[in-house]
């Protein structure tokens, strides 16, 4: 269950009990008011009846005029009855404009009051009939009940419109933050959220700018790190080979000259002496020569970046002829061995990747120069990386990891959109190389 969900349900709840509890509490206000009014009216309609009987009524036109005077009333209705039970005249209460439900009348309506006052005429005896009639107050009490019911409605829809109005404003920050938690994870360093907004969210927001600012610069002192330790070790190595092959190696040739000498005097322990220093001088320098290739490797870089991907290009060709390739390689003028190298390898995996998972019909590689970075697209037109052939996948995501890792340490990035289908094409962006100090 989410926390937007948990949240405006809470407070939807305890909206809906607040309704619930001011609405069985204005239910039994108006109910106590039906009651009082209905009941003080009543009481003072037969007062008044009694009052007017005490003086000597002679016929019943009088007692008629008792009753009119009930008509229209509010909450009494009055009745002449004769000693037959028959209704001689009797009064009605006011007409009512907007009566109120009938399910709130049933509920507001209390117990009915009834009094017969008996009026001994010498000719005419009779009963007057007093009946509570409580729905005129029903109705105004029904007015009122209903617009302070809507009142509190309107009231909890617009608290619930206001904190669910909060709530997104403020999971969209947290949204905000997430995202910036998750480009951060993935080594965006740049990512930065807007300060703008309440103290609280602000203040979040400052912390998480200078931690992404700490980050980037550990991030790029790191990287120079990087680049100035391979830079030592490639040095260290040039180095190493430089002193075995000037040092070492003359050596070993001026071992293997006097050796062949001895192995050509006339005494046979001589010679066979003469011949085993020169085999194991031989056997040095085969080693030294291979410790060599090792320090100093030579590969198609040597001769430049395009006809080392010509080269490739070539070796994919004789075993894949049906596959045709497009190529538009630019100079990469500032670019050093090792960003050559990067570029080198980011080709070759994503042309083995294409090959394997693709089937290819045709694979397009461009290597743009631009003033500050060089830009690397393979593109092609396979079916995408299957999601079968768990080997080969789990190598080709290894290649991929060894890809951004490479560019990670020279401050590039790589990017893989793939259509299923429609092919992959693996982007690769690599900030030319300058002269850095450590920060």
């Amino acid at each position: 269950m989410s926390l937007q969900f948990r949240v405006l349900g809470s407070i939807a709840t305890l909206l809906l009990l607040t309704l619930l509890c001011g609405g069985t509490l204005l239910s039994l206000r108006a109910r106590s008011v039906v009651d009082i009014e209905v009941r003080t009216a009543f009481r003072g309609a037969v007062s008044s009846v009694r009052d007017t009987l005490k003086s000597d009524v002679q016929h019943t036109v009088t007692l008629r005029q008792v009753v009119a005077s009930f008509e229209g009333q509010r909450h009494v209705r009055a009745a002449l009855i004769n000693e037959k039970g028959k209704v001689i005249v009797h009064s009605r209460i006011g007409r009512l404009n907007d009566p109120a439900p009938a399910w709130f009348a049933r509920l507001m309506t209390p117990p009915v009051m009834t009094a017969q006052l008996n009026i001994n005429l010498p000719q005419y005896p009779c009963v007057v009939e007093l009946v509570s009639d409580p729905s005129s107050e029903i109705a105004d009490v029904w007015d009122h009940a209903r617009d302070t019911f809507a009142a509190m409605l309107l009231f909890c829809g617009a608290t619930m419109a206001a904190v669910s109005a909060a709530v997104a404003y403020a999971l969209r920050f947290f949204s905000r933050f997430q995202t910036g938690l998750l480009a951060i994870s993935d080594g965006g360093y740049d990512a930065r959220l807007d300060a703008r907004g309440p103290p609280e969210f602000a203040a979040l927001a400052h912390g998480f700018n200078h931690m992404a600012a700490r980050l980037e610069a550990f991030s790029d002192s790191n990287q120079r790190l990087q680049r100035q330790i391979q830079n030592v070790q490639e040095e260290e190595r040039a180095g190493i080979a430089r002193d075995l092959h000037d040092e070492v190696g003359p050596y070993l040739f001026a071992i293997q000259v006097d050796a062949n000498k001895v192995a050509k005097s006339r005494q046979p322990e001589t010679r066979a002496l003469g011949a085993a220093i020169r085999d194991a001088a031989q056997h040095v320098q085969t080693h030294v020569k291979e410790i060599l290739r090792q320090l100093r490797p030579v590969s198609s870089l040597d001769f430049g970046l395009e006809p080392a991907i010509a080269d490739l290009i070539a070796f994919w060709t004789r075993r894949h002829p049906a596959i045709r390739f497009e190529r538009d390689i630019a100079a990469t003028p500032g670019l050093d061995r090792r960003g050559e190298d990067t570029i080198y390898r980011v080709v070759q995996e994503s042309i083995s990747n294409a090959v394997r998972h693709g089937n290819p019909q045709t694979i397009r590689i461009g290597v743009a120069n631009g003033p500050d970075n060089v830009t690397v697209c393979v593109a092609d037109d396979g079916g995408g990386l299957r999601q079968d052939a768990s080997a080969e996948l789990s190598l080709g995501r290894q290649g991929l990891a060894g890809m951004r890792e490479r560019l990670r340490h020279l401050g590039g990035q790589l990017s893989i959109a793939e259509e299923p289908d429609h092919g992959v094409t693996v982007r690769a962006i690599l900030p030319k190389l300058r002269e850095l100090e450590i920060a």
